[in-house]
């Protein structure tokens, strides 16, 4: 997701709102942020137990709440992206 620049504090403040209440969810397995360095672009990463409560979760209050206050603070429409991955691929190599 690609910042604006005026908008690049509030968009943070949510931004981590949205990890806080994301990391805390029972089938979030891990969610982190990577910051482009030089730039106001974030890229969100979340591992899920499965896809049924990814899907679920796009369908919370936390997920919907972030999706409406970001869509005006962004350059571009986000991408997302989504790559399957086995969960014990993740807890075995996490453990």
């Amino acid at each position: 997701m690609l910042a604006t620049e005026e908008d690049l504090e509030e968009f943070q403040r949510v931004l981590k709102s949205y990890v806080d209440a994301t990391s805390n969810h029972s089938d979030n397995l891990h969610v982190s942020i990577q910051k482009l360095p030089g730039k106001s672009c974030f890229i969100i990463y979340e591992f899920w137990q499965d896809r049924i409560s990814w899907m679920s979760y796009l369908q919370s209050d936390a997920s919907k709440n972030f999706q409406r206050c970001v869509i005006d603070m962004l350059e571009d429409p986000k991408l997302v992206s989504t790559m399957l991955l086995p969960a014990s691929w993740w807890i075995m190599t996490n453990n």
